[in-house]
């Protein structure tokens, strides 16, 4: 677990409040697009990714949009369920190994700059969101959580950055950009997809080889035990 990461939350874990809320049909959603889609549903449950500036070399990235821009033209929305597994395996496994591969600076990997980020993270949770898990890997980030009331998910999502890249940057005497500007995000459909981002998370650092730290809120670990 990520140091000072178990620490107790500002209120009672098991309130009905703190249980997610997932995708729902009849609700609005918010989309925004850019590189990538961004989805929000008010305080739907989102898993969200987030990776240092180097952390993928430009050569590969500017591949990897090419492929996925083709991809996109010759399957137009809505999709099936068979094209849904097909963009994630062409598209989303492949981000997730280059991550996993460790490249770049992994300026994370250093002590402080992880504790900054896991303590960043717990800072304003029960306030402003409900935090599930996280981990903090060398050069990205995973972390599950629900908004609170008006502060929405890229509002939450951009101040964590923020504040650690100020403070990261201050410590370390770097320059230029610390994060990578965008994201990715998915928002949580159902009590399944639930569990198996939590697993997600609490394995990455084992999957990847032992490095990074992962966190579980306490009353959610069962979950990462039960398969």
């Amino acid at each position: 677990m990520c140091e000072n990461s178990s620490e107790s939350r500002p209120h009672d874990v098991t309130s009905p409040s703190d249980q997610p809320r997932f995708l729902s049909a009849e609700g609005t959603i918010t989309k925004r697009i850019a590189n990538l889609p961004h989805w929000e549903q008010g305080e739907t449950c989102v898993f969200v990714t987030f990776r240092l500036a180097d952390s993928i070399p430009q050569s590969k990235l500017g591949q990897w949009k090419e492929e996925r821009d083709d991809w996109l033209a010759r399957h137009p929305q809505p999709w099936s369920d068979e094209e849904k597994s097909e963009y994630l395996a062409e598209f989303g496994n492949v981000l997730e190994k280059w991550l996993d591969d460790g490249l770049g600076s992994c300026a994370l990997g250093q002590p402080d700059n992880r504790e900054l980020v896991c303590q960043a993270l717990h800072h304003f949770d029960g306030e402003r969101y409900i935090l599930y898990a996280f981990a903090v890997m060398p050069n990205h980030v995973h972390a599950l959580f629900s908004p609170i009331d008006d502060f929405g998910a890229s509002e939450t999502l951009h101040s964590w950055k923020s504040f650690t890249a100020h403070k990261a940057v201050r410590a370390n005497g770097a320059s230029g950009p610390f994060w990578q500007k965008e994201s990715w995000d998915r928002l949580i459909r159902d009590y399944r997809h639930f569990s198996k981002v939590i697993r997600y998370i609490a394995r990455n650092p084992r999957n990847a080889g032992g490095i990074g730290c992962a966190y579980v809120r306490p009353d959610l670990t069962h979950m990462v035990a039960e398969y």
